[in-house]
């Protein structure tokens, strides 16, 4: 039998005292690594952003860490925004509506001021674009004075003889893409690239490329090309990547 005078391991008084961690010093690392850590939790596997349905499962749920603390929330927004190239007209078909915004019309304008890329696609409504798909003050372009680049993606060219019969004209699509961008770059203060990509079918040589590239010269952009059609490649690097993506022969 226990001594009533000596404390129990079960006694109040001898019971563990739980201490509670000191929250974690995010704020005494450097910059750059806490810049590092944001994005490895910011940054999601489409780094382009643009009107979706499926925002809420690869979006939303980051965007809640900037209601941690003013300061986590300054800094994590500016790391999420500029890091995705965000798209300038949704090409959605749900967000397509003539009342339906862009999705940088509706972003305040410090958060446009954080953008650093933007995308212009090209191709969805080609026979008849959607409304929403103007050039005006409403997009707020002109609070991206950090936007240094501007990616276009060319998804189709109607000018190509397959469209013969489907679209309106050989021209219509070529003028309203080219008075696109050239809208878009006339409203950006600190544009200084246009990089181009496009699928299979679009060629360089091609009516829409050819528009493109000059109203892109004529606003003394800088070009550049994206990776997916290798414009950019002299045929010797073509070669060279052929060859290190041909299959071996076994014992060579």
């Amino acid at each position: 039998m226990s001594n009533p005078e000596e404390p129990s391991e079960f006694s109040h008084d001898s019971a563990p005292t739980l201490q509670k961690n000191p929250p974690f010093p995010f704020f005494d690392l450097p910059s750059e690594l806490r810049s590092k850590i944001l994005s490895y939790l910011l940054c999601t596997d489409r780094r382009t952003i643009d009107l979706d349905p499926a925002n809420h499962r690869t979006s939303t749920a980051r965007l809640h860490l900037f209601l941690a603390s003013k300061r986590f929330g300054y800094e994590a927004y500016h790391v999420f925004y500029a890091r995705h190239t965000f798209r300038i007209f949704q090409t959605h078909g749900r967000f397509l509506g003539k009342r339906t915004e862009p999705l940088i019309a509706r972003l305040p304008p410090y958060y446009r001021r954080a953008l650093t890329s933007l995308e212009l696609r090209l191709g969805p409504g080609w026979s008849d674009p959607p409304k929403p798909w103007y050039v005006s003050d409403r997009l707020g372009l002109e609070d991206c004075t950090a936007v240094r680049t501007l990616r276009v993606f060319v998804e189709v060219d109607p000018s190509s003889p397959v469209f013969k019969g489907f679209r309106l004209n050989r021209h219509f699509f070529t003028d309203f893409s080219g008075a696109l961008l050239q809208g878009v770059m006339e409203r950006l203060p600190a544009l200084e690239t246009v990089e181009f990509d496009a699928y299979p079918s679009v060629e360089r040589d091609g009516a829409l490329m050819t528009r493109l590239l000059e109203v892109t010269k004529k606003a003394d952009m800088r070009i550049a090309w994206g990776s997916q059609r290798e414009w950019g490649d002299s045929l010797a690097d073509k070669l060279e990547k052929a060859r290190l993506k041909a299959p071996r022969a076994r014992g060579l």
